[in-house]
């Protein structure tokens, strides 16, 4: 391989690996940001229970950081919010996960000839 070849390829490599690198510094970014911001409105006990959240159920935690954020985007959080405050939110999750989830069985039963006659139930007649 010739010396400039050489010197091309590791070049196109650098861009790529500071692409990659970038945008994985934008996603700490907006993360970092996201923990600032909810550290403005959680008390110390509500983000520890989030972060334990976290741990075990990542999705619902991340679902209470964004409901959380749009509240206090539209300016509906006058105070800070505590651990019950969390507990809240996450039972409230839970339920609308349930009823979407709530299956209905009916039973449909089918007529026959037989069934329209009621004179065989009637026992004291």
């Amino acid at each position: 391989m010739d010396d400039a070849e050489l010197e091309a390829i590791r070049a196109a490599r650098l861009k790529e690996l500071q692409k990659s690198s970038g945008q994985g510094g934008s996603q700490e970014g907006q993360s970092s940001g996201l923990s600032a911001a909810l550290d403005q409105v959680l008390e110390p006990a509500a983000r520890e229970r989030l972060s334990r959240v976290n741990m075990v159920r990542p999705d619902r935690a991340k679902a209470v950081e964004q409901y959380i954020m749009r509240l206090a985007q539209s300016g509906q959080v006058r105070r800070k919010l505590g651990e019950s405050d969390i507990v809240e939110i996450l039972n409230g999750l839970a339920r609308d996960e349930q009823k979407k989830n709530e299956t209905t069985i009916v039973f449909s039963r089918r007529q026959t000839a037989l069934d329209e006659d009621d004179d065989d139930d009637d026992f004291f007649d």
